[in-house]
């Protein structure tokens, strides 16, 4: 029993020195601190349309439309499926690390985590809220490379615990204003997974932007690819109750 607390306790202090040894980059930290700052939308509401089209080799495009209601200030966001009728009514609802996916058939909430792809599609929930970037991964600058026409900075993302969408990322931002115009997503054993294209952005107010056009591909699946588009805007303050599972709940009836 003494040489299982002990190996217990040797672990333990490996697994601290590791955290402690392990920190951010500096010149990476600035990067995706000034990408965050200008994607966080915190003191605005948010009301948006997304469109999903999922492409897959030999089958016809699969068409989603989600409206999502968010607010950064409170780390929620209420997603609800609007099309086809196939999904009409289901929905995700967020607070803070809670995630729930809504089933209206059976009228209940399943926890899920940021790993659920959205409607089985190629994107997953994390894409819709606000980012956290630098709570979730460490980060470290990797030069520049050029993407399409423009150059970028690269930096490098591995994961702070295994709650998070992808243990390992590699940001492309644009030099010219700091977004992200490309994500490649990698597995532990850094497969690559799924590489995200950020096609279009939009300000809104405050000198915030959105992406308003993307496409991610899937590596895994053949051919298979979502274009997703995000359309009708409004930076209009949203009731409180628009952000509870009772919202939820009344949209499928």
């Amino acid at each position: 029993m003494k040489r299982f607390a002990l190996i217990g306790a040797l672990l333990l202090g490996i697994a601290a020195l590791t955290a402690a040894q392990k920190q951010n980059d500096p010149r990476a930290e600035r990067i995706v601190q000034a990408y965050e700052d200008k994607l966080n939308l915190r003191g605005l509401d948010l009301t948006s349309t997304f469109t999903l089209v999922q492409k897959q080799e030999g089958q016809s495009d699969r068409v989603l439309r989600i409206r999502i209601y968010r607010r950064d200030a409170a780390d929620t966001f209420t997603l609800i499926f609007q099309y086809p009728d196939s999904e009409k009514g289901k929905g995700y609802y967020r607070s803070g690390e809670d995630l729930y996916l809504y089933l209206p058939s059976t009228r209940e909430f399943v926890y899920r985590n940021r790993k659920d792809d959205v409607g089985s599609t190629d994107v997953r929930t994390d894409l819709f809220g606000q980012p956290k970037t630098l709570e979730q991964y460490w980060a470290t600058y990797q030069g520049t490379a050029t993407v399409s026409k423009w150059e970028c900075d690269v930096v490098r993302l591995e994961g702070k615990s295994l709650d998070v969408s992808f243990p390992v990322q590699k940001w492309f931002f644009r030099q010219s204003d700091g977004l992200p115009v490309k994500v490649e997503n990698f597995s532990l054993s850094e497969t690559l997974l799924r590489t995200f294209y950020y096609i279009d952005y939009a300000p809104v107010a405050g000198g915030k932007f959105l992406f308003t056009k993307l496409l991610a591909v899937n590596h895994l699946e053949k051919n298979q690819r979502t274009l997703l588009t995000n359309e009708n805007i409004a930076t209009a303050a949203i009731p409180n109750y628009t952000f509870s599972k009772a919202f939820l709940e009344e949209q499928s009836r």
